[in-house]
């Protein structure tokens, strides 16, 4: 017997309606889905990358099933006509975990939109392009160096400059919504930059979970795009980041839900010796 109750996440709790829940299961917690609402429709989250269903290590498929209809059940009830579900993928999960994927598919009949990120193996190592052997080395002429700091802003002006510029856009997040969550988590989000001196010219922002180092933020100045600063960041990041986890993730260079290929920001992280993961988005009506 499955009870289904509300839990409540204030990650971007100014921007999205919380509508997660949490599975208990013989009165103790079983799994739990992290979601909102907006309008009509359930998302699991959209202030997440992915963010499905996350199970024990006690689950079992034939639950999961169950789970999945009782979340329909309660949906249905609440006016609720339309799910978009983001699971995790496999590269984070820390053993085999994908009943959730046989259960959209079985008991909602699903549809799937596919992202593609770009990740590197530790078990197997591309070789780099040319274009991106011969940056690191122009780098380091430059004298240029790569540090980890807890300093947002410097970093945070160049990306948001960056965003605006090319897209109009601002960061998902503010600098200050990521120093907090910094500062909640500071083992698993942590800033790499590339400084000239004392300025900082590129970065990165890391997540850092059990196996995956994910690259969430990326972003270089006009100075350090000519110094090809980044070529030399990702040179410390991916060879540490390797050193203690299975996998370095760059994240997704598709846009429109997977139907646009950004071939440019793509070729960039395949000349580190990325391949391609997909980021699965499934949807069904209720």
């Amino acid at each position: 017997m499955f009870l289904l109750d509300r839990n409540y996440m204030d990650y971007h709790a100014d921007r999205f309606t919380d509508h997660s829940l949490m599975v208990y299961r013989r009165e103790k917690l079983y799994a739990l889905l992290p979601g909102n609402i907006a309008g009509d429709v359930f998302f699991s989250h959209q202030g997440l990358t992915y963010g499905g269903l996350i199970m024990s290590d006690k689950t079992v498929a034939a639950e999961v099933v169950q789970i999945f209809r009782l979340l329909n059940d309660l949906l249905r009830k609440e006016g609720i006509h339309k799910v978009v579900y983001k699971p995790t993928p496999w590269i984070y999960h820390r053993q085999p975990s994908e009943e959730d994927l046989y259960a959209v598919v079985e008991v909602c009949g699903a549809t799937i939109s596919r992202g593609l990120s770009s990740t590197i193996s530790r078990e197997y190592l591309n070789k780099w392009y040319r274009i991106r052997e011969c940056g690191v080395k122009h780098a380091k002429q430059y004298g240029l160096t790569v540090e980890e700091t807890e300093d947002y802003r410097p970093f945070w002006q160049i990306l948001t400059n960056n965003l605006q510029e090319r897209y109009g856009l601002n960061p998902v997040h503010t600098v200050e919504e990521i120093e907090l969550l910094h500062h909640r988590m500071p083992n698993h989000i942590r800033l790499v930059v590339v400084k000239e001196g004392a300025e900082t010219i590129g970065g990165t922002v890391l997540y850092v979970s059990d196996r995956v180092v994910h690259s969430q933020y990326i972003a270089a100045s006009p100075r350090g795009k000519q110094l090809h600063a980044l070529d030399m960041l990702f040179d410390v990041v991916i060879r540490k980041s390797l050193a203690t986890h299975a996998y370095f993730d760059f994240g997704i260079s598709t846009e429109k839900h997977g139907t646009y290929l950004n071939t440019q920001l793509i070729y960039q992280k395949e000349g580190f010796g990325g391949r391609g993961i997909c980021y699965d988005w499934y949807e069904w009506t209720l």
